[in-house]
């Protein structure tokens, strides 16, 4: 699977990470993704990620998620990592990628799921 990733940081001190994939993506193609983000941000305190998978088909089911996020480990929990994902438009995407992003808040992570890039960075941008 191919990630298209940056790492910006801004004049203000902030840092975003942006990935961007559009391919088929499942529990092992999740894991990468949350290796990428963990990897890239081990030495930052703060960083807001936004994952675009507006062009991705996902192939996940409901307790795969439960697994992938408790297999996760809590290296991102404690490091305040913000993840906004970007769903693709189908319906069955979007459900996994909302109950993907509950199991992330139970864990601590700030995440939310959106249906378009700037919705997500606008939230992004506005937290506090």
């Amino acid at each position: 699977m191919d990630l298209n990733i940056k790492l910006l940081k801004s004049p203000d001190g902030e840092n975003h990470l942006i990935i961007i994939t559009g391919e088929l993506i499942d529990a092992e193609g999740l894991k990468k993704i949350f290796r990428q983000v963990e990897e890239t941000t081990q030495f930052l305190l703060n960083c807001k990620v936004l994952v675009d998978l507006e062009d991705a088909s996902l192939r996940i089911e409901p307790q795969e998620i439960h697994v992938l996020v408790h297999g996760l480990g809590c290296n991102l929990w404690h490091r305040n990592i913000r993840l906004a994902l970007v769903s693709p438009p189908d319906i069955h995407t979007v459900e996994r990628l909302a109950l993907l992003s509950e199991s992330l808040c139970s864990q601590g992570l700030r995440a939310a799921v959106f249906d378009n890039a700037r919705q997500a960075a606008d939230w992004l941008i506005n937290l506090t």
